[in-house]
């Protein structure tokens, strides 16, 4: 198949989602990839806010940037693929601090001065929900916010160093707000956990009764980062992001949700939109991550006795690696556009979330489908990087080539944005005590493998199965266990169902992606590569699947020959495959990919 215009049109408008925002979208590139060059007198912490500026000016006023949230998504999509750790900076002014005003502020106006200088980008917004002493600490909030009746503020504390905050903080000069998650004290008693907008610092430093550690380096993701403490900070009411909720002259608390767990999973419900906008990014990251090692594996010849001077994507275990790489990619992209459409129909339900079910951390009680997808798409990229980063040798290690900062961030993010492995614990537990977890798991998929339909089949029947067997040892369980005692036994089996639950959200998205394509030879490409995915999916999860019965030996053994001929249908569509899922020409500035890879490297040295 030649490069039709069609053809890549089609496929284009398939990976990306940015639809009515296509000019939102390059605006934004154009603006970030004029402004790649550091400059010599600028440090992290202002470079980070002034490019934070940047994009707050090529935006929409708030109001109308979160009545269209998806143009959130091609934000973070955006920053992510040009320079990865200020779309950390965008996660959390836009998506947790100006998303947590929005959402639970009953008019954000009346926030005052505060809300301007974060609406308008002068002042850098934060979100402070972990807390360093423990583990799930989304559960146990230890900062206090105590009500003063006699003025009417709440007063911030930070009772222990182990309730000390933790967030990109750090860095001199920059004016920072923060979103601080804390635990009301009213009347006597304990109120929940709300959210409260806090000034932390201006141009001289930290404001009075807020203290900043000295920075933390977190390499994976390089900001400034920092511990945050309280002392008697004075937070007038008006700051307080209450949700409905409210304290009488009296003193009296009223508090329209139902307890605590739903209180936290609504203060905490800011997440979704971040996980519904995460995968967007992510995959961008994989997308362009599988393209530049394509490209340079294209032009890179090895040295090996066996075939001199051969280029290395003739090798077949490169052309497994890396077109199975491009194929996951295109499988989170699809996963992204469904993580968006998730996020449309909750908002459109507008259903607070209730808090049920909250085990080992509170997100799937937020939204499990979400918090899943950002699990399995963080997991997929951290992947896909790291496997382009190792097939380029040294070239991929290199920071001008960018593989290791798209890694770096892919990476910082199974645990940032919600912990992945408490997720899937959770989503796990959550399945096997459904009703639906007793459906039968059915026999194991039939072959060919080579069709994009056999991974979807094979998902049904592998998440079918793990939830019949650990809803078996539940009730198998001695009586009267119960909590721990009843799941510390079965932790490594409820990871595995929720595991397998997100491998099908991810694999029923690709069989939607593929099935809207109208070009009958695009879809004979676009079906190719979902097959490849499933391949490689299964070559890799081949243990666990052997194990529930959901293949048989013979399926596995058979799947590198399969892996040949999808990579052998896919090579002739390379350029095309590039074009559509690469980034436009120019934004992305890098030598790898490059015809001449040394040539661009010392170039690029150079400057």
């Amino acid at each position: 198949m030649t490069t039709s215009v069609p053809a890549l049109a089609e496929l284009s408008a398939l990976v990306d989602n940015s639809g009515a925002h296509a000019a939102l979208r390059d605006r934004l590139l154009t603006t970030l990839a004029a402004d790649r060059t550091p400059r010599p007198d600028e440090d992290r912490a202002h470079r980070v806010h002034r490019r934070l500026r940047l994009l707050a000016g090529q935006l929409p006023p708030v109001e109308e940037l979160f009545a269209a949230p998806e143009q959130l998504a091609v934000v973070g999509a955006c920053a992510g693929l040009v320079d990865p750790p200020l779309h950390m900076a965008v996660i959390n002014h836009y998506l947790l601090c100006l998303g947590s005003v929005v959402a639970l502020a009953d008019d954000p106006a009346e926030i005052g001065a505060p809300w301007q200088a974060l609406a308008t980008g002068r002042t850098r917004g934060v979100f402070l929900v972990t807390e360093v002493g423990d583990a799930s600490s989304h559960l146990g909030t230890r900062t206090t916010a105590r009500f003063d009746p006699a003025t009417g503020e709440f007063v911030l504390g930070t009772p222990s160093a182990g309730a000390a905050k933790f967030s990109s903080v750090g860095g001199a000069g920059v004016p920072q707000a923060a979103v601080v998650c804390a635990r009301v004290e009213a009347g006597g008693a304990d109120r929940g956990v709300f959210s409260f907008v806090v000034e932390l610092t201006d141009e001289a430093g930290p404001l009075p009764g807020v203290t900043l550690s000295p920075t933390v380096e977190a390499p994976s993701l390089p900001l400034d980062y920092a511990l945050v403490r309280f002392d008697g900070v004075r937070v007038p009411y008006r700051q307080w992001l209450r949700d409905g909720a409210r304290i009488d002259a009296d003193g009296g608390f009223h508090d329209p949700l139902d307890g605590p767990d739903s209180r936290l999973a609504r203060t905490l419900s800011v997440g979704q939109g971040l996980w519904a906008t995460l995968p967007s990014a992510v995959a961008a990251m994989a997308r362009q991550s599988a393209v530049q090692a394509l490209r340079f594996s294209a032009h890179r010849r090895a040295h090996g006795r066996l075939a001199p001077g051969t280029r290395v994507l003739e090798l077949r275990n490169q052309q497994h690696a890396l077109l199975g790489a491009l194929a996951e990619s295109f499988a989170l992209t699809c996963a992204a556009r469904y993580a968006q459409e998730v996020w449309a129909r909750s908002r459109a339900a507008a259903s607070a979330p209730r808090g049920n079910g909250m085990t080992f951390s509170p997100w799937t009680a937020v939204d499990r489908p979400l918090a899943v997808l950002k699990a399995v798409t963080v997991r997929g990229a951290a992947r896909v990087t790291d496997e382009c980063r190792h097939r380029c040798g040294l070239a991929g290690f290199l920071a001008p080539n960018g593989l290791d900062g798209y890694h770096g961030f892919a990476d910082a993010f199974e645990t940032a944005g919600g912990d992945s492995q408490l997720i899937l614990l959770d989503a796990g537990r959550a399945l096997a005590q459904e009703d639906e977890a007793g459906r039968p798991a059915g026999p194991p998929p039939e072959p060919p493998a080579d069709r994009c339909g056999w991974w979807p089949s094979v998902t049904r029947s592998h998440e079918a199965r793990l939830r019949s067997a650990l809803r078996h040892s539940v009730r198998r369980a001695p009586a009267g266990r119960s909590g721990l005692e009843l799941w510390n036994p079965l932790l490594a089996p409820a990871r595995e169902l929720g595991e397998a639950y997100g491998a099908r959200l991810v694999a029923d998205a690709v069989t939607d992606a593929v099935a809207a394509v109208r070009d009958p030879r695009l879809r004979d490409v676009v079906e190719a590569l979902a097959a490849l995915y499933g391949a490689v999916s299964a070559r890799r999860e081949a243990g666990g699947l052997l194990a529930a019965g959901t293949l048989e030996p013979a399926a596995v053994r058979a799947l590198p020959g399969v892996i040949d001929g999808l990579c052998d249908r896919l090579l002739p569509h390379l350029p095309l495959l590039a074009e559509a899922l690469g980034a436009p020409p120019g934004v992305v500035d890098v030598p790898l990919g490059a015809d001449d890879y040394a040539t661009a490297l010392l170039s690029r040295l150079a400057r």
